[in-house]
């Protein structure tokens, strides 16, 4: 009898793939399903560098192999196996799964030309638009790539309905920019390397719990969300999560210049988000049947409270964070002493210092924005009031006049913006629109400075959803990354920037595993993400940035 050939892919990324042949020893096996369920997962291993393979899909069904019988019926010649780490399959499975609130011709915009688009996001992408209920728009973002199931790089609109997954664990992952007073004559080249020696006691929890909580408090109460969660407060996370000390290498002047980055500027770039509390939510709200809630349901509204204080709290993560590392960048500032740590953990909360500080990093923070959250919005976008006499001015004709009325109330509608790994081109909370964006790298690789522009051809914002990339955007997965550029770089150190490269990047990273994962080769081109929006029409880049040192993690004896 011939062996059986099938062939194998990751779940999450299916254009990985290998073929394998089962001999006809191993279906005749009395234990056949658990022999060829060990051959299936080593050979994944081995040939997908799948860690921890953990379940296994037939492709297209989608149906999971489970039981022994499950194996023997779906083994066949020329059979298509996805191997799954524990998520669950990725794609849309034969059976009808499609919801009745469903728009199966939900637009689906691609804002990429320049930057390579795997396919598989693209699925993800349109399965999430045709089959989840009210979804009306989406949007993939040149830096689109797949997640576990749903895209990343990606903004949904919906009406009537609330898809927690849209947004991912990280509730409130974002980014924000802050000015520091270092010249740039103290962070080129090897001055680098001494900024980069500074940087210690920036991990652990800070300071004492009454701290914590003390910091956590604004204008509208607390968003402490429990001690479990609390002692991560000030700390940047794993992942892709970063800071970076960088270079304004272009001028980018802002209409006002009140809070432009100035050529020749340090500045400190924060990247981090609401650490396992984020998580802990879309755990809680969510289950395999059920993943989206209309919005008048319990389950909606109190997802959505959670959901804003997970916000809030990673803002003040953000800016905590930005503490810490003022406080060794510029240790003679009196308002960044909170930021070391308190040795003892006993002195009484000094209040009057915490506002302090806030006030003065309120004052050094050009933007703050959260790529991972969901926003009730007016739509279809209209002009905002701070564009309509810039745009008058410069196109006074009927259609640069008369297209500033704003649409009629019962024109317009509330829909949920849903944006993982999106930023948003407006302040959520003056509904201006945004001067200066970050689009970040990865590190070695510039930071584009964008500013968001809105036209009429571009429906003021419903092209993209009122949204831009956030980032590169992932060219590989962290597994792939891992296993080939551990081999590329093999005996290099590429922490420490090349002798002739003057201006480099010096990284901290003592964990081994992301020095690869996090390398720039793992990262799509951000020049041809930046241009793709340029090309878009709906953002222009007005600067660069070029980090100086990259802050992923350093691990210090406590």
């Amino acid at each position: 009898m011939p062996a059986t050939r099938v062939t194998i892919a990751l779940n999450a990324r299916q254009s990985q793939k290998a073929p394998l042949l089962i001999s006809a020893s191993a279906t005749a096996d009395p234990a056949a399903a658990n022999s060829i369920r060990g051959l299936v997962f080593k050979t994944a291993q081995s040939k997908l560098r799948l860690k921890k393979p953990a379940r296994v899909y037939v492709s297209p069904a989608g149906q999971e192999l489970l039981t022994e019988e499950d194996w023997k019926k779906n083994i066949k010649l020329d059979v298509t196996l996805l191997i799954s780490a524990g998520e669950d399959y990725v794609g849309v499975k034969k059976e009808d799964n499609t919801h009745e609130d469903a728009n199966v011709t939900c637009p689906v915009e691609i804002l990429a030309s320049k930057a390579p688009i795997e396919s598989l996001s693209v699925t993800q992408l349109t399965t999430t638009a045709h089959t989840l209920p009210g979804i009306v728009h989406a949007v993939g973002q040149p830096d689109l790539h797949p997640g576990t199931k749903f895209p990343i790089g990606a903004v949904f609109a919906s009406r009537n309905w609330i898809h927690p997954p849209l947004i991912g664990s990280d509730i409130g992952c974002g980014m924000a920019w802050y000015k520091t007073i270092l010249p740039r004559s103290q962070v080129d080249g090897n001055k680098g390397k001494k900024v980069a020696e500074k940087l210690r006691g920036l991990e652990g929890a800070w300071r004492t719990r009454a701290y914590r909580e003390a910091w956590l408090e604004n204008d509208d109460g607390s968003c402490s969300v429990g001690e479990q969660w609390d002692s991560a407060l000030g700390t940047i996370g794993a992942g892709n999560h970063f800071a970076e000390i960088q270079v304004v290498e272009e001028s980018c002047p802002t209409k006002d210049g009140r809070q432009g980055l100035y050529e020749d500027g340090v500045i400190l770039l924060v990247h981090s988000g609401s650490r396992g509390y984020g998580g802990s939510i879309l755990k809680k709200y969510t289950t395999d049947s059920h993943t989206s809630f209309e919005e008048s349901s319990h389950e909606a509204i109190e997802y959505m409270k959670e959901h804003d204080k997970a916000c809030q709290w990673a803002q003040a993560n953000r800016d905590l964070i930005a503490l810490r590392f003022l406080a060794c960048l510029e240790p003679g500032n009196e308002d960044w002493q909170l930021g070391s740590s308190d040795t003892d953990g006993t002195g009484e909360v000094d209040a009057a210092m915490i506002e302090r500080a806030k006030g003065t990093l309120q004052q050094r923070k050009v933007v703050d924005i959260w790529h991972n959250n969901v926003e009730r919005v007016r739509w279809p976008p209209s002009p905002l009031s701070s564009m309509k006499e810039e745009v008058a001015s410069s196109s006074p004709t009927a259609e640069g006049t008369d297209s500033f009325t704003p649409n009629d109330m019962h024109q317009q509608e509330y829909l949920y913006v849903h944006r993982k790994g999106a930023a948003p081109t407006y302040d959520p909370h003056t509904q201006q629109p945004l001067d200066l964006l970050p689009l970040p790298g990865s590190r070695g690789t510039p930071t584009l400075i964008l500013k968001p522009t809105f036209s009429a051809s571009m429906s003021w914002g419903l092209k993209n959803a009122l949204s831009l990339a956030h980032g590169a955007g992932r060219a590989m997965s962290q597994a792939k990354a891992l296993s080939s550029l551990s081999q590329k770089y093999k005996g290099q150190n590429i922490l420490e920037p090349r002798p002739a490269d003057a201006g480099g990047t010096w990284v901290i990273c003592d964990e081994k595993d992301l020095v690869f994962e996090e390398a720039p080769d793992a990262y799509k081109d951000v020049e041809a993400v930046g241009q793709d929006l340029v090309d878009a029409g709906v953002a222009s880049i007005v600067g660069r940035c070029r980090a100086r040192v990259s802050y992923k993690v350093r691990n210090e004896a406590r």
